[in-house]
């Protein structure tokens, strides 16, 4: 039997992926990495002090929103990398650049309108040398996770699925990491957070072709 027969063989029984296997195994692994980031969080680092007031401020919802909109362009680009032959799905690259471009424009004008020895106050904040680093370090668990519920599923575009792993283990984990930041500078949050965020996500993809590999 020549590799032709043998592939036409196991082709022949081959059934389609159940509906909502890939989501559910996403979900699942990345729901336990959550978990783990938010108890690594909490025997780290403090919650901010003025997190129930700044609960009620549009502020804290905005970088939220931010940072979640990196998971989210993740996990979608995840749920269709995690499949053979997946493609990042059009319009989740400009979803993504959107994000960033509005943040980027608030900054701006943010910028602008502060008083010219606040600038640079405005964008380095008090905790600009640790930022990124600490959300790379938050997302460690979650890039654990998502790479561990992709290898067991069926990527073929190994270095762009670890990227979107890691985006989505970045953007979560500076959800997670803004319970404790109080910075709320648009300057700050598109350079620091952004940083670390993108960070992650460069780290899955130098190390998703080595995990994702099937061996």
């Amino acid at each position: 039997m020549n590799t032709d027969e043998l592939i036409a063989i196991l082709a022949r029984d081959a059934r389609p992926v159940r509906d909502g296997l890939v989501q559910r195994r996403l979900a699942t692994f990345t729901g336990a990495g959550l978990c783990a980031s938010l108890l690594l969080l909490l025997a780290w680092l403090p919650p901010r002090p003025d997190l129930p007031q700044a609960l009620h401020g549009t502020i804290f919802w905005a970088k939220g929103a931010y940072t979640l909109c990196f998971a989210l362009v993740g996990a979608r680009a995840l749920e269709r990398l995690a499949r053979p032959d997946g493609r990042v799905p059009p319009g989740v690259p400009g979803l993504l650049a959107m994000a960033v471009a509005l943040m980027a424009g608030a900054a701006v004008i943010g910028l602008a309108r502060a008083a010219p020895d606040l600038r640079i106050a405005l964008w380095m904040g008090d905790s600009a040398p640790v930022c990124s680093l600490r959300i790379v370090a938050l997302a460690g668990p979650l890039l654990l996770m998502t790479l561990a519920a992709t290898r067991s599923l069926a990527p073929t575009r190994l270095r762009t699925a670890g990227a979107a792993a890691g985006l989505l283990a970045g953007g979560l984990s500076a959800s997670v990491y803004a319970l404790h930041c109080p910075e709320s500078a648009p300057a700050f949050i598109v350079c620091w957070y952004s940083l670390g965020m993108l960070s992650c996500a460069a780290i899955g993809a130098l190390v998703g072709p080595a995990i994702l590999r099937w061996r």
